[in-house]
């Protein structure tokens, strides 16, 4: 009789994921549940029981028979499943945060790093731009000579040319 319990238990669990689960691929992200930081709401959740429901059920169900020893390891799988759903969501919201474009005029006070020189004043620069590291043409303002490796900040923005001291 209790294992007919645990199947419908798994059953029922198993049944919101797969309809949470198909709802999410056709129609994206309608969940306005999940909080993805690390606080206690992302866990306890419905997802969250939902999740432990599999786990917790499924091993139940499975096992066969119901001493201490099967729901301590149990809800011990159950926790497993909520925590290792919580870290995949974590991560998938990392993959989704997405980059802003910086404008150009953006980039003036910021430390750059000689790449190339071309001559005349003129050189190729290493400078953080969009999250990452991006190579760009900038002017010398003053004429000074610069060495790949020299340090040096970007100090204007004039007619489509970027400046450095």
């Amino acid at each position: 009789m209790s294992s007919n319990i645990f199947l419908i238990i798994a059953l029922i669990t198993t049944g919101i994921f797969v309809i949470q689960f198909i709802l999410s691929i056709f129609f994206g992200d309608i969940d306005t549940e999940i909080d993805v930081d690390a606080d206690i709401s992302s866990v306890v959740s419905f997802k969250g029981l939902t999740h432990f429901g599999i786990g917790f059920g499924w091993y139940m169900y499975l096992a066969g028979h119901t001493d201490v020893a099967n729901y301590i390891i149990g809800i011990l799988i159950g926790l497993f499943f909520v925590l290792a759903v919580w870290f995949l969501y974590k991560k998938a919201y990392r993959l989704q945060q997405v980059n802003r474009s910086e404008k150009t005029d953006q980039l003036v006070g910021r430390e750059s790093t000689i790449y190339f020189k071309h001559g005349d004043g003129k050189y190729t620069v290493q400078i953080k731009r969009d999250g990452a590291i991006r190579e760009i043409d900038v002017v010398s303002e003053s004429g000074k000579t610069y060495q790949t490796g020299d340090r040096t900040i970007i100090t204007a923005y004039k007619d489509g040319i970027l400046y450095i001291q």
